[in-house]
Parts: C-alpha cells; sequence; structure tokens
C-alpha cells in the first residue's frame, strides 16, 4: 500500500491532524490565559510566579534540567546576551519540581545571573520550609525583588 500524497488515508490523516492540531491551539490560548487564584488552584507552582511576572513586564520562562528530564526554574529576564556580549537574567528556584500542583510551598531562591557572577537577591522566609499559607504573598515578594534586580 503507497504511503505519501498519492494515498486516500494519507489525506485523510492530514486533514485530521489539522483539525486536531488547531482544537489544542485553542485550549492551549485558552489554559495560558487564565489566572491562578490560590484558594482554588491546582496548577503548577511556578504559573502564579510567571503571571506575577508578567504584570511587572519581566520576560520568563521555564528552566528545564536536562539531567533531570524536567522543569526546576523560572529565568527572568533575558536569558541570551545583550548586544554587547553580557548576560544579566534571574534564576528562581523552587524547592520542589515546579510542576507539581500547588499543594505545597517550599518557598522561592532567586539568584542574579551576571558576567560578574551569581549574587543571591530573594529567598523565602523559613526557605526551604515555607508554608503554603505564604505562597501569594512570597511569590509576589520573590517578583519584586527581581524586578528591582532586573532593574524594572
Amino acid at each position: 500500500m503507497p504511503d505519501g500524497p498519492d494515498d486516500a488515508l494519507w489525506e485523510r490523516g492530514k486533514s485530521e491532524m489539522i483539525a486536531l492540531t488547531h482544537d489544542l491551539g485553542e485550549l492551549h490560548a485558552w489554559v495560558s490565559a487564565q489566572d491562578c487564584f490560590l484558594e482554588r488552584c491546582d496548577c503548577r507552582a511556578d504559573r502564579l510566579l510567571r503571571q506575577f511576572l508578567r504584570e511587572a513586564r519581566v520576560p520568563a520562562c521555564i528552566g528545564h534540567s536536562p539531567k533531570l528530564g524536567r522543569a526546576t526554574s523560572v529565568i527572568a529576564g533575558h536569558f541570551e546576551p545583550d548586544l554587547g556580549g553580557r548576560r544579566r537574567y534571574v534564576l528562581v528556584d523552587y524547592r520542589n519540581n515546579v510542576e507539581h500542583a500547588v499543594r505545597f510551598h517550599g518557598g522561592w531562591r532567586a539568584r542574579l545571573i551576571t558576567d560578574a557572577g551569581v549574587e543571591p537577591i530573594y529567598a523565602s522566609h523559613d526557605y526551604p520550609h515555607t508554608p503554603l499559607g505564604d505562597f501569594a504573598s512570597d511569590t509576589q515578594d520573590c517578583v519584586d525583588a527581581v524586578a528591582v534586580a532586573l532593574g524594572r
């Protein structure tokens, strides 16, 4: 049986994938637009942090560990060097896997990374044993420290 553009099943599969890809894209856009509310949130631990960073106009992305094969941090600022070849970003570590649901909170630890070295700029109260009840205020405090360190 031929497999390629001349195959009717290939064309059918291609059109079905277009519809699925479109639906998944719409679902992803909807999920990305949802806000976190700690009282009823069961999403990833870093989502509120990234939401607050977005509101503070600080670009952020998730940092993955190739060794662990999972997300382990949030990178705030610009990870790539600027036009002068200098680096300046903040690495925010979470006590446990940031992909875990927000059912516990160990705290945030933020470090400014520059060509001159690494400088700690924030650590949660009682890190790494920060209580879950402090999650929202702790996250906002971390974002404020990150914004100041990046000059925002």
